[in-house]
């Protein structure tokens, strides 16, 4: 799943093994039987599994001058990470009764990361609560494309009782990336870009 956008830029300064992912030669011939033309690509980095990885973005120029760029769904412009990793610390927060600290450090072990603060998990999880009600739309595919949800959320002493109920929808949707990260996390992202044009944070 990829999506077109305009042009951002990220920068890391990593010392991970490096690896170059491209767009495959079948899916950039689909651009050019279209009419398309690749200008040029550009590059992005994405940590992941102990190892960074350059993502080479392809730039088209459309029939009416335009350019856009084909970008994957998994990646979130100026975040280091897969959106999928955010998006299984905050459902992990949410359900395990553990504090941000200790998600972190088990976001770490499950994708194989250097570093994941936990004010990482603070800064993303608020972000996600205005665009709910937007979010609950997906709930009925969710349940028949992801199987039903089963996991319940751990209130916090310190939250009120709408937060309460945000945080229950919140992974009453997000449960799946718990079992199945990549493929759902990108699902979730490239249905809210396409129904949006807009990243999830």
């Amino acid at each position: 799943m990829n999506i077109t956008l305009k042009i951002s830029t990220v920068n890391l300064k990593n010392r991970l093994p490096q690896e170059v992912r491209a767009f495959s030669a079948e899916e950039l011939q689909e651009f050019i039987t279209q009419g398309t033309v690749i200008k040029k690509k550009k590059q992005y980095l994405l940590i992941i599994h102990h190892r960074q990885f350059t993502l080479q973005c392809p730039i088209l120029r459309m029939d009416d001058g335009s350019y856009q760029m084909i970008w994957p769904s998994f990646k979130l412009p100026n975040r280091s990470y897969p959106v999928f990793v955010y998006l299984y610390a905050v459902a992990w927060y949410l359900s395990s009764g553990e504090s941000m600290r200790s998600t972190a450090q088990k976001v770490i072990k499950v994708f194989g990361l250097t570093t994941f603060s936990h004010s990482t998990l603070c800064r993303f999880l608020p972000k996600l609560y205005p665009i709910l009600p937007y979010l609950i739309q997906y709930g009925a595919q969710i349940i028949n494309d992801w199987g039903s949800t089963t996991s319940r959320v751990v209130p916090r002493k310190h939250w009120d009782k709408l937060k309460c109920v945000l945080a229950e929808q919140l992974i009453g949707l997000l449960e799946p990336v718990l079992r199945v990260p990549p493929e759902f996390g990108s699902w979730f992202a490239y249905q809210y870009f396409t129904d949006t044009d807009r990243f999830l944070v």
